[in-house]
């Protein structure tokens, strides 16, 4: 199975810029000088990972020339560079690739205005890199964001996908906007777990596909979801796609309308509208509620009892 294969949605889009590399090589050593080329992908690679795309050529452009440096091992596309294969590109001002001395890829870089389409998202960043020793692309910029149908995600330092584990990493002031359930995950740092996808029996054969699937997403640090007319607050946040259910650990506060809850776990049930709060060891939940003539009364000077 092809690494890009092994990303579903937000993901995909992270592992096209791997690609990048494949195109690179495979392009420009036939037209170093060119402004632009067309490349069919080497068999079984996968061009830009998509297994589906395995047949299609590769075609790289750049509005000021394409240039490879013997001594310095690199071929460069400078502005406006395009990588495209089938439905997947990478545009950016300059797209670099870096060789070895056994004229292997070691590392690439796409530099400006990076952007990144796939069939399933679109991801933007000022700038991203690839090390092929340690399997890890990052992608940075002032903006970066990654949209797909069902969300868009966003993060201020930078978003890490680590190839051999299949783990994304999205760091620094991380928000995640999902629309269909009405819900927003705000963290210092958000973390997506893949394993192999098995296919649905009940989903029609054309519409099955190869790859993997999001089996955890784990968030931490000034976790808040805001869903509905409820905000819960908490350290740790690990939530199950399968089951659409969140648990909150550590420090845990839930508002909801006019009412606090506090404890050391809470449970959110994303499909059912259902939220439970629950102690720790030897540890007892508080709640305040709001009587109704408190709610009304602005006058009363009533203040509801603290909780700690």
């Amino acid at each position: 199975m092809s690494p890009i294969a092994a990303i579903t949605e937000a993901t995909k889009l992270l592992l096209v810029l791997g690609a990048v590399s494949a195109a690179l090589i495979l392009g420009l050593s036939s037209a170093a000088w060119s402004q632009e080329t067309t490349a069919p992908a080497a068999d079984g690679s996968g061009g830009f990972g998509f297994e589906n795309n395995d047949k299609d050529p590769i075609e790289i452009s750049a509005e000021n020339g394409i240039e490879w440096k013997r001594d310095a091992r690199t071929y460069t596309a400078r502005g406006n560079a395009l990588a495209q294969q089938g439905d997947t590109s990478i545009a950016a001002d300059t797209l670099i690739a870096y060789l070895d001395d056994q004229d292997e890829l070691s590392n690439w870089e796409a530099i400006g205005n990076v952007k990144i389409q796939t069939g399933q998202s679109t991801s933007y960043g000022d700038h991203a890199t690839y090390q092929e020793s340690s399997r890890l692309l990052v992608l940075t910029g002032k903006n970066l964001k990654i949209v797909t149908e069902r969300q868009t995600v966003t993060a201020r330092d930078q978003i890490e996908y680590w190839r051999d584990k299949d783990v994304v990493v999205a760091k620094g002031a991380v928000v995640v906007v999902r629309p269909e359930k009405n819900t927003t995950i705000h963290s210092d740092e958000a973390t997506a777990y893949f394993r192999d996808k098995v296919d649905d029996p009940a989903t029609p054969e054309d519409e099955t596909g190869d790859g993997s699937e999001v089996y955890q997403i784990e968030a931490q640090g000034h976790v808040r979801v805001d869903r509905k007319e409820q905000t819960a607050f908490s350290d740790h946040l690990a939530y199950n796609p399968d089951t659409e259910v969140a648990v909150l650990t550590g420090n845990v506060t839930i508002h909801s309308k006019d009412n606090t809850y506090k404890g050391a776990r809470a449970e959110l049930d994303l499909q059912n509208d259902i939220s439970r709060l629950l102690p720790a060891p030897g540890q007892r939940v508080f709640t305040t509620i709001r009587p109704k003539e408190d709610k009304n009364d602005t006058n009363s000077g009533t203040q509801p009892a603290p909780v700690n």
